[in-house]
């Protein structure tokens, strides 16, 4: 799995808040495998001299996330190629909706005798794997936060998964607005999911839909759009 924590710029209108920053503390991760039944575990450290008494939480959570669309791409049923998503993109600028699916904090206490503090959460059974579709997401992130005396002082990570994707099917993605079947490739660790309103499965592609014999998928992305 590689981990990324940065958005990288094939996400950039994807609607990611992208990583929070703090002056006085960081989040360093150790281990990060989002997915069912597995293990987010790092340290908050101390970035300046300042010995602050009062106590950082760190949290994790889970969003199920979708594309609020144009109306004119709702009910479509046929197979998408990816000159459709890349269509809805040039019409409008897209609005990503979310709801939260899991959410989980620890207070690890001050940053004042000690330089960093460790934290670790294993993720749910019924949790989905980190994925970024074309209408639907799940995503993770880890945030650090302590109080001031207005609000609070943040800093936070997105996680994503980014993985080479050599498998060629129909992905299925299903959201509050529709479901639309999309001809994509996926990685051998892609397993899809639910969580909230949102869903994402796989299906085998008919064999009218199947790339080119020894075709990659940015080659087959080029033959579709006729690039």
């Amino acid at each position: 799995m590689s981990l990324v924590t940065e958005v990288p710029e094939s996400l950039r209108f994807h609607g990611i808040e992208p990583p929070r920053g703090s002056r006085r503390f960081a989040i360093t991760l150790d281990q990060a495998e989002l997915e069912a039944g597995g293990r987010i575990a790092g340290r908050v450290e101390r970035r300046d001299d300042r010995r602050d008494p009062r106590p950082v939480i760190v949290e994790v959570r889970c969003d199920a996330c979708w594309v609020d669309i144009a109306p004119q791409f709702v009910g479509r049923k046929r197979v998408w190629s990816w000159s459709a998503p890349g269509d809805m993109r040039n019409r409008f600028i897209p609005v990503w909706l979310e709801e939260e699916t899991y959410r989980e904090s620890l207070e690890l206490g001050p940053l004042d005798q000690a330089n960093w503090r460790h934290f670790a959460f294993v993720i749910p059974q019924d949790a989905p794997r980190a994925l970024e579709g074309t209408f639907v997401a799940f995503r993770w992130r880890v945030e650090a936060r302590r109080s001031r005396r207005i609000g609070n002082e943040v800093t936070s990570l997105p996680l994503l998964v980014l993985e080479p994707q050599d498998q060629p099917v129909v992905r299925v993605e299903t959201s509050p607005i529709g479901t639309w079947r999309l001809l994509e490739w996926r990685s051998n660790n892609d397993v899809g999911g639910s969580a909230g309103p949102c869903s994402v499965t796989y299906e085998a592609r008919q064999p009218e839909d199947l790339p080119l014999p020894g075709e990659t998928r940015e080659a087959e992305l080029r033959r579709l759009a006729g690039t």
